[in-house]
């Protein structure tokens, strides 16, 4: 070996032993010895309605809204939160994917991203989506081999007449066939109050959120359509159609939960969070 190929080949070999020792590596997935909360990019949804939300345009720093999903690893099994936009839109311009006026771009697969800490569908044991909106059960299908929690009144409109016509269906129609546990009232999933499914109907009637106590970062609610913009929860704002459904209490129930905890509250569409909120393969514990 010549010294110019001596001093190439020792760099490639430092990155590598880098990379295995890496505190991201694959093998550390399984070291979990509590609650581990990953926080994957979805998407971004190009939006300029705020008023949608009762919201003036002024009132809004970015209309804009990110998409995350999220992957909590527990020492009893895998849970992932949401499945966010379609992995086929990647690298497709925003005039093919628009729904309802929000034009969709996603950089990155989900199913990428779990790959790269070692997570195929099969590792995933729970699949919870805050509700079946399209843009939060766009490869919802691929982890039909994980038990779905789910409250009735979304897995009952999911499976409706109606909806077996939208565009996106066949997205999660595979879970129709899924081990299935109907949930009433929050669930303790893994019955040490660590990973609890919160009951938030009001943006649709089996809306949930996620509350998860992390060890160092403390406990932390992801808020799923709870709230899109943080300015709604600053400035006390809903949809219209949300007064009389539900999400007045839930609110309340989950403002009421952040006090007692001292939890924060995880704001997934806000683009002030996706931009400062650490991404998979990091992690917060």
């Amino acid at each position: 070996m010549n010294f110019r190929t001596a001093y190439s080949v020792r760099p490639l070999r430092l990155v590598i032993l880098l990379l295995l020792t890496s505190p991201f590596a694959h093998a550390d997935l399984a070291q979990a010895t509590g609650p581990r909360l990953y926080v994957l990019d979805c998407g971004t949804l190009v939006n300029n309605k705020p008023e949608e939300y009762n919201l003036k345009r002024d009132e809004v720093k970015d209309t804009n809204m990110g998409v995350t999903c999220y992957l909590v690893v527990h020492p009893k099994g895998v849970l992932l939160f949401d499945t966010g936009l379609n992995d086929r839109i990647v690298g497709r311009p925003l005039y093919e994917n628009v729904v309802d006026g929000y034009a969709q771009i996603k950089f990155n697969t989900l199913s990428g991203q779990l790959a790269d800490i070692g997570v195929t569908p099969a590792k995933i044991d729970y699949l919870v989506l805050s509700h079946y909106h399209w843009d939060h059960v766009g490869n919802a299908g691929d982890f039909a081999g994980s038990t779905w929690l789910v409250y009735k009144g979304d897995r009952d409109s999911m499976f409706s007449k109606a909806a077996r016509a939208y565009p996106w269906f066949g997205q999660y129609a595979p879970l129709e066939n899924s081990k299935t546990i109907v949930l009433s009232g929050d669930h303790d999933v893994f019955a040490d109050g660590t990973v609890v499914v919160l009951a938030t109907p009001g943006h649709t009637e089996g809306h949930c959120s996620l509350l998860v106590r992390l060890k160092n970062t403390g406990p932390v609610v992801l808020s799923g359509d709870l709230y899109h913009y943080s300015e709604e929860r600053e400035l006390k704002r809903m949809p219209d159609e949300e007064k009389t459904t539900g999400t007045v209490e839930s609110r309340q129930k989950v403002e009421e939960l952040l006090r007692r905890t001292r939890a924060q509250l995880w704001i997934g569409h806000s683009m002030e969070f996706f931009r400062s909120v650490r991404k998979s393969p990091a992690w917060y514990d």
